[in-house]
């Protein structure tokens, strides 16, 4: 059944499109013209996919881009290729950097393209008012280009890579204490959002995967993360894969996360019989408005400001309730293993690199605790 907020619809690998219309099969590419940069559409036309999609990987073989076209006109064809491996939202970052991009080395010929010159560009780009997070991104992306222009024999080397990056302030996440998460949890108990705000301060969770968690998904002492709620290609709220392949995971359920799930089920039993036929939710989503329509997850943060100004708390970002999540896990003595899992990230170096300061106590206690074991305490 369609929806608002329908599925994303798998994409073909690689650049351009197969699509059935009028009882055929058509394919659609995009192609950059390597010396003028200009971009044209070409089409086929086959009577079955496989057809189409073959003749449509001809198209692409015989308009591959050349080592005379300049940096813009690499990424003009670059870019429409990462469509079909990445999120919308993701996508729709890398077209905003590859505009900063060009701006800077666009004209310089793919070829010619140095290290000094990306060094050149990201200076140019803070000197303009970029932050100097937004000037690593357009060396990040442009690495990526380049790493497939070197796999297509376009270039040898990948000058991003080498180049020098920005120095750019890491991030320090401001985690609430555990006085600070109970004051959160307890006073926003009869909320709108407090079932929320208690669930991922509890468990972890990114608010994407919050916001497409299904009742069906939710146990008696667990849940599981299978999908996640994030803008589609058209801009909608988009049930989707989660970030990465260990975004699927069963989250145990403290008693604060049960709880928080069942003040959360009344809350929606009331607001479904209110509104009657009115009522939207066609994916039984835990989280929804007070139609039945996806979270409105773009404004969660004020929302969350304005519950912690209210209970005069520290102001912190929705990322910052899964960062407390797992500074109260470490806390206590969980494993990085074990916290990586449940948070689950993509490798466990992102846990060590983002939590390893925390557990220094933790690792200090272990050695008092060796101490009292072996009668050597001073």
């Amino acid at each position: 059944m369609k929806t608002a907020y329908n599925r994303r619809r798998r994409a073909v690998t690689g650049a351009g499109s197969v699509y059935p219309t009028d009882g055929r099969w058509r394919g659609a590419l995009v192609v950059t013209d390597p010396l003028t940069g200009q971009r044209s559409r070409r089409v086929v036309s086959a009577r079955t996919e496989r057809e189409a999609q073959e003749k449509l990987d001809e198209l692409r073989a015989v308009t591959k881009p050349t080592t005379a076209m300049r940096t813009a006109d690499w990424l003009a064809y670059w870019l429409p290729t990462t469509r079909a491996h990445v999120a919308p939202s993701t996508y729709r970052g890398y077209a905003s950097v590859v505009k900063a991009i060009t701006a800077q080395v666009g004209d310089i010929g793919l070829d010619r393209l140095t290290a000094s010159d990306v060094e050149r560009m990201t200076t140019a780009m803070q000197t303009a008012g970029r932050s100097p997070r937004t000037a690593a991104a357009a060396r990040k992306v442009l690495r990526i280009a380049l790493r497939q222009a070197i796999r297509d024999r376009l270039v040898t080397v990948n000058v991003a890579a080498i180049a020098k990056p920005p120095r750019v302030a890491r991030y320090v996440p401001h985690p609430l204490t555990a006085g600070e998460a109970r004051q959160l949890i307890d006073g926003t108990r009869d909320d709108d959002d407090g079932p929320l705000w208690a669930l991922l301060v509890s468990t972890g969770l990114r608010l994407g995967e919050a916001a497409g968690l299904a009742w069906r998904d939710v146990t008696a002492g667990r849940l599981r993360v299978r999908q996640s709620l994030a803008p589609g290609w058209d801009g909608r709220a988009t049930l989707g894969e989660p970030k990465s392949e260990r975004s699927r995971r069963l989250v145990p359920l403290s008693k604060d996360a049960r709880e928080a799930l069942e003040r959360q089920r009344a809350r929606q039993d009331r607001l479904r019989e209110a509104a009657g036929s009115a009522w939207q939710d066609r994916d039984d989503l835990v989280y929804t408005d007070a139609i039945g329509r996806p979270l409105r997850t773009k404004d969660a943060a004020e929302r969350l400001h304005s519950a912690t100004d209210r209970l005069k708390l520290p102001r912190c970002r929705i990322h910052d309730l899964r960062h407390s999540a797992a500074s109260l896990m470490v806390a206590q003595g969980v494993p990085l293993t074990t916290v990586s899992r449940v948070l689950g990230h993509s490798t466990i170096a992102i846990t060590f690199d983002t939590y390893s300061t925390l557990t220094e106590d933790v690792e200090q206690a272990a050695a008092d605790a060796m101490d009292r074991a072996l009668g050597s305490e001073s």
